[in-house]
């Protein structure tokens, strides 16, 4: 039974590959007509003519910009009055500073030369006061005088101070040393 059912297979077979040619031959052939692709130029063209165009857009765009300043201007010609006037009151004032301040100044210096003097009568307050007023060279003298006694009175101050200490040091080294005798 096997063979007839192979023998059976073989012949639908062969039916099969018969009606499949004939199918072939039956069919028409259908011919394509040949694709005209575009002429591929002028696209290449237009794309390069498109970079070109972004490449200027993304350029920064170059601006120049002019001021003029022309006194006939209503503004300007207030400003700059208005900063002159400005100017006028600031340099009164830092003259005003300077000559306060220059004050202050002599009056430090008188204070630490009546200081020097210690005792001082009122006619030495009025030499004193002269020599401020009209004689500008003694007053640097003056100061000269009053700048070498204050150091000369510092360096007596640290010799003194270092005096006291060695004396405090050898006061200790005493006890020091009669505490060790009294512990013998």
């Amino acid at each position: 039974m096997k063979n007839i059912e192979i023998n059976e297979v073989y012949t639908l077979f062969e039916e099969i590959k018969g009606l499949i040619k004939k199918g072939s031959d039956n069919t028409p052939t259908v011919i394509q007509p040949e694709i005209e692709l575009p002429d591929l130029s002028v696209i290449s063209e237009l794309t390069d003519k498109l970079q070109e165009t972004i490449e200027e857009v993304r350029k920064p765009a170059k601006t120049e910009c002019h001021h003029t300043f022309s006194i006939t201007s209503n503004k300007v010609f207030f400003g700059v009055i208005g900063m002159g006037i400005a100017l006028l009151v600031c340099m009164f004032a830092i003259h005003y500073q300077r000559e306060k301040i220059a004050t202050y100044k002599d009056n430090d210096l008188k204070y630490r030369y009546v200081k020097i003097q210690g005792a001082i009568t009122p006619d030495n307050i009025g030499h004193l006061e002269n020599i401020f007023e009209n004689k500008r060279d003694s007053v640097k003298v003056i100061r000269k005088q009053v700048e070498k006694h204050e150091k000369a009175i510092i360096e007596e101050a640290k010799r003194l101070e270092k005096a006291r200490l060695k004396e405090q040091e050898a006061e200790q080294l005493k006890q020091e040393a009669e505490s060790l005798k009294q512990q013998k």
